[in-house]
């Protein structure tokens, strides 16, 4: 350990500790890292594709460095004999989680891969680097002690190069680089992450902000990008953003796999790829190597290439991203500005049934609603595709609309198609909520997706918005369970979704006084436009399901009573009585009104939208 505490250390873990303080025991050395006053650095390419290829193997490479030293050696060496800087350890996978070992293995394995790099090394002109990938989510762990164990074994053997790559956000990178200046100040850190050829990581974080934020830290030498994308597409990608002055590291495929008698394949491609290389190091990249499908044949490909042709300073290396005008105000906000906007609820159909909605909507207009809001198979029951009802909703009646979008049903391509399609179709508001649970005897059969949370879909949401729908910028609104146990929980979420990109808060269904006091609470504590929720009971039958079947309603039991052997005539104008009882009390303080038709009951939300605007 350094001079510094352990409890130093620990606060630099959770943020607290400045980077000031590492960047003075920096001071000097910064000039004088392995990158500075070369033309270009390379590494080697993949290991992990090439084992499988070479040696026919289809079990994890990083278990070679116990039973097959001699292989892993030998690819070290051929990638040495192909002209790199640098090589990576064969340890990428090197933990507990994606093995499926215990931590004594994961140990000998990290000190045997090490050991076989140092080794290949040896009289050689070529440095070691650290490979450590991303551990899997998994329950009970905590994710930072898992990297800081893994860092450990490392500088126990004396590593002072590290490659955290294919990474899909900065979470725990920046806390494990300050782990490592604090115990080992001149250390190289470099960080590289997995994006698709849209930019986007899998967890919806645009490339240009991961590097920034990565870079901003101080606490890296270097920063970029590997797998998934080809060389072209990282091409792209790089010649959109702003690197001038800093330390770039593209590591692409090869390009895309095929498929050959069941085994994943990469055809060679080495000199297209070598070419790809020169292109990035035209733009300003100086840190190269491969993933997936490269192979010592594309590296020395690429070494004899970049050797052979200095970087040129031309226009290119000078492109940036051009930053978005965001200048036209969205229909929503335009409304909030000049009155109380009513929003109505209107669920697509569970077959194809659909003219009710169009006939619906436009009763509903008719009556003053302001948006039509599309409902995404709520209770996880399928109905028709929200985004695409919403968008035909509003070109055949005429009205805004406001799809709503869960997390539960796609995953981030599916979720990307449809907003692509949303805003093609000149939608600019949606609701994002995490969705309703499936139920568990469905579970075996219907698997949620939950690749996102509606905070994570909103940031995605909010990256769209600055760097592909520039102009034209989708509103994003969010739910808000007034009726919720632990409110102040529910609040901290809420202040999360805001952070987040979250601009309004829609509340579920009102009917109790909790409901309205926290209602009141969350208008004085949140500052961001707030739409009361309400659906008016119809029924006796209707209160108890809505009570006992919908999650995050709660209806109490005198209320219930009320209805008790009434008419469907007195049911009606009893719940449209209490609505309003409630609405009147709430109505000063919200920035509109958010209404859920009950049973298609259309005609109860007509006559309660007539009623709200006597208010």
């Amino acid at each position: 350990m350094t001079a510094l505490s352990t409890k130093s250390i620990i606060i630099a873990m959770k943020g607290g500790l400045s980077t000031r303080l590492i960047k003075r025991k920096r001071k000097g050395k910064e000039d004088m890292n392995i990158f500075s006053n070369r033309d270009y650095f390379l590494f080697d390419g993949a290991i992990g594709t090439y084992y499988s290829l070479k040696y026919r193997s289809n079990t994890p490479c990083e278990l070679a460095n116990i039973n097959e030293r001699e292989n892993i050696f030998n690819i070290h060496s051929e990638y040495i004999q192909a002209g790199v800087n640098a090589i990576k350890t064969n340890t990428f996978s090197a933990n507990r989680f994606s093995l499926g070992c215990n931590q004594s293995e994961v140990e000998k394995i990290i000190k045997s891969g090490y050991d076989i790099a140092v080794q290949a090394c040896s009289g050689q002109e070529v440095v070691v680097f650290a490979d450590i990938g991303p551990i899997p989510d998994e329950k009970g762990i905590n994710p930072k002690e898992e990297y800081i164990k893994i860092v450990d074994i490392f500088l126990e053997c004396g590593a002072k190069n590290f490659l955290f790559e294919t990474f899909a956000n900065t979470d725990i990178l920046i806390g494990v680089a300050a782990y490592i200046r604090l115990r080992l100040p001149e250390a190289v850190v470099v960080t590289s992450f997995a994006v698709y050829p849209d930019g986007y990581s899998k967890e919806g974080l645009f490339y240009v902000d991961l590097m920034d934020k990565m870079y901003a830290s101080g606490l890296v030498d270097a920063v970029g990008l590997n797998c998934i994308s080809g060389p072209a597409h990282m091409y792209r990608l790089i010649k959109k953003a702003d690197i001038r002055g800093k330390s770039i590291i593209i590591m692409p495929n090869s390009g895309y796999p095929g498929s050959e008698r069941g085994r994943t394949v990469y055809s060679d491609n080495s000199e297209y790829y070598a070419e790809k290389l020169l292109d990035l190091k035209n733009l300003g990249v100086k840190i190269f190597g491969g993933c997936c499908g490269t192979t010592p044949k594309h590296i020395a490909a690429a070494a004899q290439l970049l050797s052979r042709n200095p970087t040129k300073t031309d226009a290119q290396s000078k492109t940036h991203i051009e930053t978005c005008n965001l200048a036209n105000e969205n229909i929503l906000d335009k409304l909030v500005k000049t009155k109380k906007p009513i929003l109505v609820e209107v669920d697509p159909p569970f077959d194809t049934n659909w003219e009710y909605m169009l006939r619906d909507t436009l009763l509903l207009k008719q009556a003053g609603a302001d948006i039509i809001t599309i409902a995404d198979s709520p209770l996880a029951k399928a109905r028709a595709e929200s985004t695409i009802m919403a968008a035909k909703i509003q070109r055949e009646a005429v009205i805004p609309v406001m799809p709503h979008i869960t997390c539960r049903d796609k995953n981030l391509l599916g979720i990307k198609a449809s907003l692509l399609g949303v805003h093609i179709e000149g939608i600019r508001n949606v609701l994002v909520i995490t969705g309703d649970p499936i139920a568990n005897i469905e579970r075996s059969r219907i698997k949620g997706v939950f690749s996102f949370n509606s905070s994570n879909l909103a940031n995605y949401i909010k990256s769209l918005n600055s760097n592909v729908f520039c102009g034209q910028e989708i509103k994003i609104a969010g739910a808000l369970n007034v009726n919720a146990v632990n409110f102040s929980a529910e609040l901290k979420k809420a202040f999360t979704k805001i952070e987040n990109g979250i601009s309004c808060l829609l509340t579920q269904a009102i009917y109790t006084k909790s409901a309205v006091d926290n209602l009141l609470k969350a208008v004085e504590t949140l500052k961001v436009p707030i739409f009361a929720g309400f659906m008016p009971i119809v029924g006796y039958k209707n209160a108890l399901f809505i009570d006992n079947e919908v999650p995050g309603i709660d209806i109490d039991n005198e209320t219930i009573e009320k209805f008790r052997d009434k008419s469907r005539e007195e049911s009606e104008k009893l719940g449209m009585e209490i609505t309003m009882d409630i609405l009147k009390e709430i109505y000063p303080h919200v920035s509109g009104i958010y209404l859920m038709t009950p049973l298609k009951r259309t005609n109860v939300i007509c006559e309660l939208i007539k009623k709200i605007k006597e208010i």
